[in-house]
């Protein structure tokens, strides 16, 4: 049974009024405004109008933190949460900042979680140039290959030729002019032009061989321009990729903190609501047939 002390300072019920009964015994039995009307010694009017409230009889002003919301430690978990996060985006930031330099530029983006890279306007000129030129090369080789060569042989064989012309000329003269001075026959002049006819079928056959290994060599040197030229517009475009690597991103730095956190609030939020449903569990058994009846 609550005792209170009066006025005069003996125990009993003194001249308290009816409010101030029930605010006293809601200090001892917490901030439910539920009580047995018979132990604080209150009519039934009195105890209904100290505790009346809009809506109905129950005084639920204390069971906020039970009905809903959050309080305590979850706040302050879900707090160190948000703080742990806004540290983590700006790690990333300093870590991955956008670059300019002389050749190229590096932007990064969070949200896509994507890098691209740039190159000036002068270098993306050269760079289109290089690939346009080994676009060239390449189809060099593919119409060599595909049996232009032969023409290329023949051309260069007839280039070769004519470096010889006026050499063969000439030692037709001379050879002429001694079968004249010698009074040589008729069929030792037929055999001295066969004879330089046939050096010069010899070194003909060397010059068509020579025209075919140059027809074959244009193949692999058109291959070679073309990959000089791909290499070139590569190393043109490393230019701008090499700023990602200055600096090197760290977006994991503070994900250690950040999972922490969150664990954290949510051991708070579990730890809340279990506290919740035990008060919950109270109330209605305070209600429906605890120590402190309605209906007493």
């Amino acid at each position: 049974m609550a005792v209170f002390q009066g006025q005069s300072g003996q125990k009993g019920y003194g001249s308290y009024s009816p409010k101030k009964y029930a605010q006293a015994y809601k200090q001892q039995r917490g901030s439910y405004g539920l009580g047995n009307r018979q132990t604080l010694g209150v009519s039934k009017a009195e105890w209904e109008a100290a505790n009346k409230k809009k809506g109905g009889n129950l005084d639920l002003s204390g069971l906020g933190g039970l009905l809903g919301g959050r309080g305590g430690g979850a706040d302050f978990a879900e707090d160190d949460l948000k703080r742990q996060l806004e540290y983590d985006k700006a790690i990333w930031e300093r870590s991955t900042p956008n670059v300019k330099g002389s050749g190229g530029s590096v932007t990064w983006d969070r949200d896509a979680n994507t890098v691209s890279s740039a190159l000036t306007e002068e270098n993306q000129k050269i760079y289109d140039d290089m690939l346009k030129r080994q676009g060239m090369f390449g189809g060099q080789v593919d119409f060599l290959a595909g049996g232009g060569w032969e023409d290329a042989q023949a051309k260069r064989f007839k280039q070769l030729q004519a470096l010889y012309k006026d050499q063969d000329d000439e030692n037709a003269l001379r050879i002429k002019e001694s079968n004249y001075n010698t009074g040589a026959s008729l069929t030792q002049q037929k055999m001295d032009e066969l004879t330089r006819l046939k050096g010069i079928d010899n070194r003909e056959l060397g010059l068509l061989n020579q025209a075919f290994a140059e027809s074959q060599a244009l193949i692999d040197s058109n291959r070679e321009r073309q990959y000089g030229d791909i290499t070139a517009a590569t190393n043109v475009g490393a230019i701008a990729d090499n700023l990602i690597k200055m600096p090197s991103p760290y977006p994991q730095g503070n994900m250690q903190n950040v999972s922490t956190a969150s664990t954290r609030w949510a051991d708070n939020l579990a730890m809340q609501a279990a506290k919740k449903q035990e008060g919950m569990s109270k109330m209605w058994s305070s209600i429906l047939g605890g120590g402190s009846s309605l209906f007493g």
